[in-house]
This record gives C-alpha cells, structure tokens and sequence, in this order.
C-alpha cells in the first residue's frame, strides 16, 4: 500500500508539474504567433508599396510571385535606361569626341561635345556641322550645374566623294576641329590664331 501511495504521489507531482509548464508554453506559442503575424505584416506592406511603384502592378492584382517578377523585370529596364543616359550626363572638362560607326549599313559619325552651357550654343554647333557639310540626323543633349553635353549623330556620306575618301572618313578631323572651336575661349582662339599667325610668318622668314 505505501508503494502505491508513492506512486500516485509520483504521477501526481508529473501532473503538477505539467500543470505549471501549461502557461509558460501558452505565453510562448502566443509570442510566437504575434511574431508571425507582424512579420506577415510587414511583408504585405513593402508589397503594397512595390505594388504602387511599379507601374503595370498597380493597374492588376498580381499574386505575390508575379508581383515580384513584375518588379524584377521593371528593375532591369530602370537600370538599362539609366547605363544609356549616363553617357550623356556632363563631366566638369570640355572635351570633344568624334568617331566614325555604322548604323544599319549607312556610315555615320558621332560627336560627343561637353563645354559650359551659353546662350547661342547650339546653333554654332550647327554652323560647326555645315562647315563640314554634315547632317545632324539625331541628338541627346543634357544640361546639369551650367554644363551641357550634346552626343549629336551626324550622317557624312554626302560629304565622301567631297572629302576624298570612300566612307567620308576624311571629314573626321576637319569636323572635330570646328566643333573644337566652338568650345574653345576667346583666349584660347587669339592664342592659337597668334600662334598661327607666328609659325606662317617663321615659314616665310
């Protein structure tokens, strides 16, 4: 009798045990679920706002999957447009580039031109092509703190049998000089004229 009284004693102190246990695992499944839902949360709030900045998502309800896919793809364009720009964006040096492709079988030149924005640029610009008898067919210009820069697409095979050459490739050096001088300084064209000026008079001294 007094080994079956230690026994119920024994399975009573596992109940009481258990007993005190219940609430502690209660308070942790309850902080755990709270947890989850604040994490569900969360993630439902940065899709809706990547639903508001992708344009196609916000016009249709995606699942969560295409959402993400949408924004993946929208992504990449943004980051394609953006390489294709920066060529574009004005450095803090003037500088000139000319260099000859080819653009769907047609020989064309491209000029690059970055100098501090002035009123009456583009149009010596335009006087710096015709001189060399170029046709501007397509430009990118961009303004940004009072410098420009204007990547300009000109067509020159009109100017081949002119320039003596098959593909106009003559024309290069002449037509980077003219778009040179125009964004050269005043002080730096009276000192390449003096300059001039000092080597033809040395010549026929």
């Amino acid at each position: 009798m007094v080994a079956a009284r230690s026994g119920d004693d024994a399975e009573l102190g596992l109940d009481v045990e258990c007993l005190a246990a219940a609430p502690r695992w209660t308070r942790a499944r309850r902080s755990h679920s709270e947890a989850e839902r604040k994490r569900r949360e969360r993630i439902n709030a940065h899709l809706d706002t990547l639903r508001g900045l992708v344009p196609s998502a916000s016009r249709v309800r995606m699942d969560k999957a295409a959402l993400l896919g949408e924004v993946v793809r929208y992504v990449r364009k943004l980051r394609s447009e953006a390489a294709g720009s920066a060529a574009v964006v004005p450095g803090e040096g003037d500088e000139v580039v000319v260099e000859e492709e080819e653009v769907e079988a047609a020989r064309r030149v491209k000029a690059s031109v970055c100098c501090a924005d002035r009123p009456g640029l583009m149009s010596e610009l335009g006087d710096a092509e015709r001189s060399v008898s170029a046709r501007a067919v397509r430009a990118e210009i961009a303004t940004v703190g009072g410098r420009t820069r204007s990547v300009l697409e000109l067509d020159v095979a009109r100017t081949a049998a002119a320039g003596g050459g098959s593909n106009g490739a003559s024309q290069l050096p002449a037509l980077q000089a003219a778009l040179r001088a125009v964004i050269m300084s005043q002080e730096e064209l009276l000192a390449v004229e003096s300059y001039k000026q000092r080597r033809f008079s040395a010549d026929f001294a």
